[in-house]
């Protein structure tokens, strides 16, 4: 099975649906309603706490296809007027209602990876190859004779040339649309088993990020700005002992084998290793009045220890808990973005910061 749904870019919604579905009392209207209510309010909450613009749309339809996907995964059916949540929908449910995240997120990875083709391809792809770039067009060097075969050398290096001239044989175009020229040049030729359109693509990512399975990072190379995507999961030789086996089925004769990272950031001796990559981090990132900034931290950190981003957050607040922390952080609120987001302290009123510096 493929999938196609733009709307659901992270996993959360399918928790809101699941809560949703265990109210058997609501007709099948007023569970697609409350599901986009949910959506809305919990996109809503979480540009608020980030300083984030807020989400566009009103999620009006993604109650349908939340369902549709929970039917997909086996943890919902249609059942008269309404859905209903399966025995298998009923444990996720628990799962999640106990706060049992580990185990939680290990059963919607294998529910997304064994049910969708074109998802599963995209991890393996990236561990296959190491990491995607995306290319980001800049107003100021659009002009420029060399520029897209500056943007396209990353992915296809001596080639580079040939796909820009076929890109500007195709008639002057507006800098945001040649951008998704580029990138759906990209995607297909990194990805040539399933067909991915540009907003397809980027949604998939996004979700596959709340799974852990992906990271994304600022890079740049031959002065170009580029989104570069990598998994932290590898399929063999795991580099860490914090890593899991996950055995998926995929059909009734295949078996998708993936490490997953999962460091435990409770753990005396992985906040050691943490705290010494962001030690490296800071040797080699520029400062300014004694502070890093945060997420140009996350993304040196969690590309040189290939964790997840959220390993990294979860490690950090742990690391400024701790009674005599070996950290401090701080805000400064003019570069916070959706691709450059702070970190939420779990331990002190949801207070965020995209500042830090060694105590």
């Amino acid at each position: 099975m493929k999938i196609s749904s733009y709307n659901i870019t992270d996993v959360s919604y399918h928790y809101i649906g699941l809560r949703v579905l265990s109210n058997s009392e609501m007709s099948r209207d007023e569970q697609l309603q409350a599901i986009a209510r949910g959506v809305l309010k919990y996109a809503s909450d979480r540009a608020l706490r980030l300083l984030l613009p807020e989400p566009k749309g009103n999620f009006s339809t993604v109650g349908e296809k939340v369902c549709q996907e929970l039917v997909h995964f086996n943890f919902a059916r249609v059942e008269k007027s309404s859905y209903e949540l399966t025995e298998s929908g009923k444990e996720i449910l628990r799962l999640l209602n106990e706060r049992k995240f580990t185990e939680l997120r290990r059963a919607m990875i294998s529910a997304h990876l064994s049910t969708y083709n074109n998802l599963r391809s995209i991890v393996q792809r990236h561990m296959e190859i190491g990491s995607v770039w995306r290319c980001t067009v800049e107003n100021d060097q659009f002009n420029q004779a060399d520029y897209f075969e500056r943007l396209l050398r990353p992915t296809f290096g001596e080639r580079a040339g040939e796909k820009a001239n076929e890109i500007k044989g195709q008639g002057p175009l507006p800098p945001k649309q040649t951008e998704d020229v580029i990138n759906q040049i990209i995607i297909n030729e990194i990805f040539a088993e399933f067909q991915y359109s540009v907003p397809l693509f980027r949604a998939l990512c996004d979700r596959l990020m709340t799974l852990r399975l992906l990271n994304f990072m600022r890079a740049t190379a031959d002065k170009c700005d580029f989104t570069k995507s990598y998994s932290p999961c590898v399929l063999k030789d795991p580099p860490h002992p914090w890593y899991r086996e996950l055995a998926i089925k995929t059909s009734s004769v295949s078996t998708f084998k993936i490490f997953l990272c999962e460091p435990d950031m409770n753990d005396p001796a992985t906040l050691n290793i943490l705290l010494s990559g962001i030690d490296e981090a800071f040797a080699n990132l520029p400062t300014e009045a004694g502070y890093h900034d945060l997420p140009e931290v996350r993304d040196f950190v969690c590309e040189h220890l290939k964790i997840p981003e959220i390993s990294f957050d979860e490690g950090v607040n742990s690391l400024l808990d701790q009674t005599t922390s070996p950290l401090s952080a701080g805000l400064r609120y003019e570069r916070i973005s959706a691709r450059r987001k702070p970190l939420v302290r779990t331990k002190a009123t949801g207070q965020i910061h995209n500042l830090i510096r060694r105590t």
